[in-house]
């Protein structure tokens, strides 16, 4: 068999990108392809995700085909693999030139709850929509369809356009903060739409953030980043912040993966959320945290200075605090349950292996200074 970067730009060749054998040796983690059809000659000039064409007798064709592009008479369909993880492509109808996303679940996955989540993101982005977040200029993407006896959890919009990454990429090495702070402005108001119009009358459940704060430290523990010493003194920074008073809040509906690459701007006015399979009830400064841990983080990591970032921060809190009817209230109230969740996420952002050891050293470090010290606030 022929590995899928051996495979790109091999021509439009029809294929089985969806296909029960690929699925099940991508979840197994071969990454490779079956040799299901003949290869014909074509040009290199795709994406290295580049696969080559939807064959019509695969059944995502109809799916699509039927429920996204019903004014397409034989639509072709070209297809890019999007992620190295996970079972998420691209599908590009060539005579329109409208592109959809499709996301995968593996049928034979027995880690049920995995399964579960990926699924939900259907019905999380449905539910959104019919809250409001449906049009210019703050939105979440379209799901068109899904059709889980394939194995397809959604089949939605894709939105082209630079993600707050690339602000952050620019703000470092271009000096573009102007740019930045006004992409933060915007994203303040996405969230604080999308929060303000799912609140919910119950305080936020913390013993979900609580179980996900331990296996964070036992992940850290296992790829030794950390010491059983280390996940003991974590644990009971985690205890002192859960049993104190300030962790009560009220519950709102929150993205739950509040990362750079999830928010997208594809012009000067417009927000659009995207990958919405963590979205859940609980506390909002559990993604206002996560955005200023990676706000941290960004700056951290490419400059080594841990002030750089704090104005922008800064900023995205002023102005989501500014839509609240007391924002110097609000401002106070979130700040002070902030360093837990900013921390959290700075332990989150260790896990990931491609870091440099000695970095994810130093945000394990700056972890555990944030923690202590917003405990003495």
């Amino acid at each position: 068999m022929t590995g899928i970067g051996e495979r790109a730009g091999e021509g439009n060749r029809p294929i089985h990108p969806w296909s029960i054998l690929m699925v099940r040796q991508i979840a197994d983690g071969s990454g490779r392809l079956p040799p299901l059809h003949n290869v014909r000659d074509g040009v290199a000039s795709m994406s290295a995700g580049y696969l080559g064409t939807l064959d019509r007798t695969d059944p995502l064709y109809d799916v699509l085909a039927i429920r996204v592009y019903p004014e397409i008479s034989n639509p072709v369909f070209h297809v890019e693999r999007l992620s190295a993880h996970r079972l998420v492509f691209r599908y590009r109808e060539e005579h329109t030139n409208r592109a959809v996303v499709a996301k995968f679940f593996n049928m034979d996955d027995p880690n049920t709850a995995k399964v579960k989540r990926i699924k939900s993101e259907y019905r999380n982005l449905i539910r959104l929509r019919y809250l409001g977040l449906n049009s210019h200029p703050h939105y979440v993407v379209n799901p068109f369809c899904r059709e889980e006896r394939i194995g397809l959890a959604v089949a939605e919009e894709f939105v082209r356009g630079p993600d707050l990454d690339h602000y952050l990429k620019r703000a470092v090495t271009d000096d573009a903060g102007t740019a930045l702070r006004n992409v933060l402005e915007r994203l303040a108001t996405f969230l604080y739409l999308l929060h303000s119009k799912t609140i919910a009358t119950a305080c936020a459940p913390l013993e979900g953030v609580g179980s996900y704060y331990l296996r964070i430290a036992d992940k850290l523990l296992r790829q030794e980043v950390i010491t059983v010493d280390h996940v003991w003194e974590f644990l009971t920074l985690r205890d002192r912040w859960l049993a104190g008073p300030r962790m009560v809040a009220e519950a709102v509906t929150v993205h739950g993966d509040a990362t750079p690459t999830n928010f997208l701007f594809p012009n000067s006015e417009d927000v659009v959320g995207i990958d919405l399979e963590r979205m859940k009830q609980t506390d909002r400064v559990y993604d206002i945290g996560m955005v200023c841990g990676e706000l941290k983080h960004a700056f951290l990591w490419r400059t080594g200075s841990t002030w750089t970032s704090e104005p922008f921060i800064k900023h995205f809190l002023k102005n989501y605090c500014h839509h609240f009817p007391s924002p110097n209230t609000a401002f106070r109230e979130i700040t002070r349950r902030l360093p837990f969740y900013m921390g959290l996420t700075e332990l989150r952002i260790a896990r990931n292996p491609w870091l440099d050891w000695a970095y994810r050293k130093r945000l394990v470090w700056e972890a555990h200074e944030c923690l202590a010290w917003g405990l003495q606030r």
